[in-house]
């Protein structure tokens, strides 16, 4: 049955037909839907009206049933459908999209059912034993001689082998009128025809059962489906896997198999309540504590690694690792230059497959510095603030325990203070950077503290509005390009 879903899953039309519901009727029995013989459809099918629901924050697809159908007419673009059975009348929206499952595309290629026909003819009060016989194809006849034939080994399980799909059994017992026998029938099967169309139905509705259970199976994954039956590049008839399990695939397996045997001894614990541990022994009891603890602790890790922090919070100490002053200038150099920055990130698109990787942030800066302007060391004192996107281009910002590496661009704007001591002189200007680039790494621990440390670039273009002393030695605009090491300590909410 697997490989049966997997041949269904990968054929090239994937007998999944997307249609639209046009209308409806007022007992919502009769559907119209923008389907005709063009799409593959015949008219006289049966079907199964599908919805996909797919997650906006994962990678996924669900389907749906919404209801079993049958088609009565249907012309080169549209057909009506009965709908016999409705599963969710809520489901059913005119101008919708969905899928029909339809029994020509989904047995599409496969042969009519090969049926064949025996009829026994046995005394009237032995015919269920019979039929029973006939049934089990006297799979107990060497059972019954089991003193001469011992069992000594079981090498594989009995497998019946027949030319047909099925048998049908008509039964008849012998009627004795004056010194003749007649044949008279006790149990007639349908007909061949009428049982080839069940079963070929009961065909059709296993394959969608299973395909719709498989990919709703919460550890289903389409890259890794489809991975699997990738093509190798040598030959595109042949997949790139191999059908053999490979050792690491071996563990997966066990590890899927742990997982069910862990959601069980919580779904047992949950329902007795504090009395599940009444039927432990104290030796058992001490294990099933330890395996406890252990899904506790593996709960507590899922639960960090799905519950993402979507703002931080900074608090930063920059070092200068650029300085603007000189020697030959005049005045003393002006020592002990850094800032403290407050800062605060967010990510607008959490848990998006790509766009969670950028990040928007907002600072406000007090930095200490120093520039050399006009032959004198100058004094900066600035306040400023700033707006800028961050850009995490291997793990997300949110990620615990790896390094985040990052990349930014802001923009700054502020006032700033330059004083020169050496000519007691001092103005006020505008300060503005555009823009300004920094790269990092952030690293977060389990607690939801963290830490990063970042290079920062900034060029800054100083316009001045006030001046202490009319002919003064500071200029009317001056700039600054300064490198700062930042280190912080970051606080995820």
């Amino acid at each position: 049955m697997i490989i049966l879903v997997s041949l269904f899953v990968m054929s090239e039309t994937w007998a999944l037909t997307g249609t639209r519901l046009i209308s409806q009727s007022k007992s919502g029995q009769t559907a119209l839907f923008n389907l005709g013989f063009h799409d593959g459809v015949k008219e006289g099918d049966y079907g199964v009206i599908i919805k996909e629901i797919r997650s906006l924050d994962r990678r996924d697809l669900r389907l749906i049933p919404v209801a079993r159908a049958r088609n009565i007419k249907i012309s080169t673009n549209q057909s009506i459908w009965i709908l016999y059975k409705i599963f969710d009348p809520e489901l059913l929206v005119k101008g919708e999209p969905y899928i029909i499952l339809s029994e020509s595309q989904v047995l599409s290629g496969r042969r009519d059912p090969r049926i064949g026909r025996i009829a026994l003819v046995t005394e009237e009060d032995k015919a269920a034993f019979r039929v029973q016989e006939s049934l089990k194809d006297d799979k107990d006849r060497l059972s019954k001689l089991k003193e001469y034939y011992p069992e000594i080994e079981v090498m594989h399980e009995r497998d019946l082998r027949m030319n047909e799909d099925a048998k049908l059994y008509d039964v008849d017992s012998w009627k004795k009128v004056g010194r003749d026998k007649y044949r008279t029938a006790i149990y007639k099967s349908p007909y061949q025809d009428d049982f080839r169309r069940q079963f070929r139905l009961s065909t059709f509705e296993k394959i969608v059962s299973a395909y719709i259970k498989k990919v709703n199976d919460p550890n289903f994954n389409y890259d890794h489906f489809y991975e699997q039956q990738m093509k190798s590049e040598l030959s595109n008839h042949f997949k790139k896997k191999s059908n053999f399990d490979t050792e690491y695939e071996r563990f997966l397996t066990q590890q899927s198999k742990r997982s069910i045997e862990d959601s069980k001894l919580y779904r047992t614990i949950l329902e007795k309540g504090e009395a599940w541990s009444q039927e432990f022994s104290d030796e058992e009891l001490k294990s099933v504590l330890n395996q406890v603890s252990i899904l506790q602790e593996k709960d507590r890790r899922a639960y960090f690694s799905d519950d993402p922090k979507q703002f931080s919070l900074y608090l930063g100490y920059g070092m200068n690792v650029t300085d603007a002053q000189t020697n030959d200038a005049l005045g003393d150099q002006r020592q002990g230059n850094y800032s403290l920055e407050l800062e605060f990130e967010g990510t607008p698109l959490l848990k998006h497959e790509t766009l969670e990787r950028f990040t928007l942030f907002g600072s406000v800066r007090s930095n200490r510095t120093a520039i050399e302007t006009s032959g004198y060391n100058t004094r900066v004192d600035e306040v400023s603030m700033a707006l800028g996107a961050n850009w995490f281009p291997y793990f997300p910002a949110h990620v615990i325990e790896a390094p985040a590496i990052f990349i930014g661009a802001f923009i700054r704007s502020g006032t700033a203070t330059l004083e020169s001591p050496s000519v007691a002189e001092k103005s006020n200007y505008t300060l503005l950077t555009l823009p300004g680039l920094r790269l990092g790494m952030k690293y977060n621990f389990k607690n939801n503290v963290g830490l990063r440390l970042a290079f920062s670039l900034d060029r800054m273009l100083f316009d001045r509005y006030e001046q202490s002393t009319l002919g003064s030695i500071l200029p009317d605009q001056a700039n600054l390009t300064e490198g700062k090491m930042n280190f912080s300590f970051a606080y995820s909410f």
